[in-house]
This record gives C-alpha cells, sequence and structure tokens, in this order.
C-alpha cells in the first residue's frame, strides 16, 4: 500500500513539472494535404502574451515539429491572419501570414529544412 501512495505521488509530482514547463498551446488549424498522405498543423504557442507560431506534420500517428517562429513583428498594425497552405501536388507546405508567404517546406528537399517562398 506504501508503494502504491509512494508511485501516485511520483506521478503526480512529474505531471505538475510537465505542466510547469510546457508553454500553453492552442491549435488553430490542422490541414490535410490534398493527396491525404500528410497532415499539418498550427498551433498558437504562449511563451509570453504575444504567442509564437509552431508547425508541426504527421504522416502516420505522430505529429514532429517542422517550424517554430518565437513572434512576428513585421506588421506594424499588430493583427495577424495566420493560417497553412499546401502546393496542389502535395509537397510544399506554407505559412502565409496576412496574405504573404513567410516561411516553406520541400518535403521532396532534405537538404534545407527552411526555404524561402
Amino acid at each position: 500500500m506504501r508503494t502504491i501512495g509512494l508511485l501516485a505521488l511520483m506521478g503526480f509530482a512529474l505531471f505538475v513539472s510537465f505542466r510547469i514547463f510546457t508553454a500553453p498551446t492552442k491549435t488553430v488549424q490542422i490541414l490535410s494535404a490534398p493527396d491525404g498522405r500528410r497532415d499539418a498543423r498550427l498551433q498558437y504557442v504562449y511563451y509570453t502574451s504575444t504567442p509564437g507560431f509552431k508547425v508541426a506534420t504527421r504522416e502516420r500517428h505522430l505529429w514532429h515539429t517542422i517550424f517554430y517562429l518565437p513572434k512576428y513583428t513585421n506588421e506594424p498594425s499588430g493583427e495577424l491572419n495566420v493560417q497553412l497552405r499546401w502546393t496542389d501536388d502535395s509537397e510544399r507546405l506554407m505559412l502565409d501570414i496576412n496574405g504573404k508567404p513567410v516561411w516553406g517546406h520541400d518535403f521532396n528537399d532534405q537538404s534545407s529544412r527552411l526555404k524561402s517562398p
């Protein structure tokens, strides 16, 4: 009985420490590629009051973060319309902010993760 209590206490401590060190996130968009082979997810990550942006993809079960932008300061008005989009051939994923491409990932070219649009 004492062992179960100790394990429960350790599990609770692990859970609390995980919650403290993990920034709050909000999933904004999940988008499937046109060919259905991949999914992309856009999340707001709140380390401060201004959100950062995290892009992750999955081909089967697990999500893999492929891009993180701590904050976007190139918009003087402060209003941001952020969205993901796939190219028609499903080989390139783009992140647009206020209608302008900011980042892209080409799944055929593994030599460089970040590509200018």
